[in-house]
């Protein structure tokens, strides 16, 4: 019986060993190599990079000749991070401080800016002419997109009258877009057919949504030493999540409408305030809706997991998608 968790265990072994063979050579200026280094040190979980090796195993290619483009969409999505951070004044991300907190923001910028740069190079250099022009179309729609993704964020950040349509949107581009395109690569790179891409497409949209609705309410729920993060903090932001608009959609009584009212209009609310908002929403049935739609979009995932060729790659993806359900941070 295949052990997946060994199996996925593997695989991100050979990202951490990519990344750091990426770095081997270089090593100055110390201002900027030394905070990419300490950012991708933090690991995470590696899931973009390790889910295009998948996504080139369950079509039946070599998942080695996906290993660079993976390396180079994991340090595209810590671009991401880096920048978030700075944006959204966040002290901590992977329970250490953030490049901005512990240098500042200069520093963070421009290694963000770097590290995008040796994304770009890695990808242009190491994949070969088979699958090149799709792969780099491909991971250049994927920064195109997060950056869309990110406006949207930041218009948000104005507006009382988000949708929930609008909302979806936003978190398409922001962080399903990565998802999808990480295993879209390694589709090309296995050299996928048509309908092959189309369902590694849907998976990927789909677990990146049900993923991000996710963040949302594990934001609110998780325990802060397995989350890596302050709890309630996209509260404190003035993020307009799904759980802020199904509030507005649910709460009925006065002192939930004026607190909801006070978030909206202060764009955040105060810890004491946070953590009473958090309890009008369990009372109210949001954290379930949350969960209602988090099922839905990982239920998708399964249906066009079946439109997979059946091998251990396809089970491994099986696997992945139940444990990031069940993921408590």
């Amino acid at each position: 019986m295949t052990d997946y968790k060994q199996k996925y265990s593997e695989l991100q072994e050979l990202i951490e060993n990519q990344i750091a063979n990426s770095f081997l050579n270089i090593e100055q200026p110390d201002n900027l190599y030394i905070p990419i280094r300490y950012f991708l040190e933090a690991k995470g979980k590696r899931l973009r990079p390790v889910l295009t090796l998948i996504a080139t195993g369950v079509v039946g290619g070599e998942i080695m000749k996906a290993l660079q483009a993976a390396v180079s969409l994991e340090f595209l999505h810590n671009f991401t991070l880096i920048h978030d951070d700075i944006m959204d004044k966040s002290p901590i991300r992977r329970g250490r401080p953030t490049v901005h907190t512990k240098w500042d923001e200069s520093v963070a910028i421009l290694s963000g800016d770097l590290l995008l740069g040796i994304a770009f190079r890695k990808i242009i250099e190491d994949v070969p002419s088979d699958y090149y022009k799709e792969v780099l179309l491909t991971f250049t729609d994927a920064f195109v997109e997060v950056c869309e993704g990110q406006g949207f964020d930041i218009d948000f950040e104005n507006r009382t009258d988000v949708s929930f349509e609008q909302y979806l949107l936003m978190i398409e581009k922001k962080t399903a877009k990565l998802i999808e395109k990480a295993m879209l690569v390694g589709g090309y790179i296995g050299n996928a057919t048509p309908n092959q891409i189309e369902a590694l497409k849907i998976i990927g949209q789909s677990l990146g949504i049900g993923f991000q609705l996710q963040d949302d309410l594990l934001d609110l729920t998780a325990s802060v030493d397995k989350f890596g993060k302050e709890i309630g903090k996209d509260i404190r932001e003035g993020k307009k999540t799904f759980l802020i608009l199904q509030s507005k959609e649910l709460f009925k009584d006065d002192l939930s409408i004026n607190l909801l009212n006070k978030f909206f209009a202060n764009k955040g609310l105060q810890d004491e305030e946070v953590f009473e908002l958090i309890n009008y929403m369990a009372s109210y049935g949001v954290m379930a809706k949350a969960k209602e739609q988090i099922n839905y979009y990982f239920k998708k995932a399964m249906t066009n997991l079946e439109k997979l060729p059946n091998n251990e790659y396809k089970d491994l993806l099986r696997y992945v998608i139940e444990k990031i359900l069940q993921r408590e941070y």
